[in-house]
């Protein structure tokens, strides 16, 4: 069994978010380099990718590294598709990040990781930002993943009524759980109080990240340099739609 597992998401849904994951930045696709960002993950033992079944999606496979496996999943589901995932790829730990940010550091993975797993009772880790919101709408928004145990993965899954909490699991651990067990990671200054877009949702997004791209080693992305380029690019500003922002404990 795995320590910690890295799985992305590639339940796609529409036919925008395919052609995202599909541009190309220096030859390898957006997918590709989230991919190979994860793997340079030193807390990592292992990266796959899920997706389902569909036509639509079998690109997917095609697309990822020989390196990456892909799990494909019998629904679109989040959170069954992420439980099928971890009975075929068991681990105690996972974390999820979603495919729509190509410039992944590494470094805020392995930190996610470390402070996740410093909580004795953490069953759910994610970045807050000074605003008291969350990277969670519960999907992982950007360049801030989300981290589970996987026991807790699976009985949230036996639990969860709501279609809302099965699409979108952070929301599940931010309103049910128990207060000691979620674990929350500051995010960097830089980016706490600004309202910067972390997902490719439109062509401005794509333009940043372009630029970004073409600014930096993309063999060697920190989140520090991409923070600086971005104070610097005013159409970058704007808000954060994904974030939670209100949560409960039980």
């Amino acid at each position: 069994m795995l320590k910690t597992l890295g799985i992305i998401d590639g339940l796609l849904t529409s036919d925008r978010q395919r052609r995202n994951v599909s541009r190309l930045l220096g030859g390898k696709t957006v997918l590709e380099w989230v991919a190979r960002q994860m793997t340079d993950s030193l807390q990592l033992d292992g990266v796959i990718v899920v997706t389902d079944n569909s036509e639509e999606n079998l690109f997917v496979k095609t697309t990822m590294p020989l390196d990456v496996p892909v799990f494909i999943a019998d629904t679109t589901e989040t959170l069954t598709a992420l439980c099928q995932s971890l009975e075929m790829f068991p681990a105690e730990s996972c974390v999820y990040l979603g495919s729509d940010w190509p410039l992944i550091d590494s470094l805020l993975i392995d930190q996610l990781v470390i402070t996740a797993e410093s909580n004795p009772q953490g069953e759910y880790a994610a970045f807050q930002f000074t605003d008291d919101s969350y990277s969670a709408k519960g999907r992982p928004v950007g360049m801030f993943a989300e981290w589970y145990n996987v026991k807790a993965l699976h009985r949230a899954k036996r639990k969860a009524i709501s279609s809302i909490h099965r699409e979108y699991p952070g929301m599940y651990f931010l309103e049910k759980a128990v207060k000691e067990t979620v674990t929350f990671v500051s995010v960097p200054k830089q980016f706490a109080g600004t309202e910067f877009r972390m997902t490719l949702e439109s062509e401005e997004a794509w333009e940043t990240i372009s630029t970004i791209f073409e600014s930096i080693d993309a063999g060697n992305i920190h989140w520090s340099h991409i923070a600086a380029l971005l104070t610097h690019l005013p159409h970058a500003q704007i808000n954060r739609p994904h974030l939670q922002r209100e949560h409960s404990f039980s």
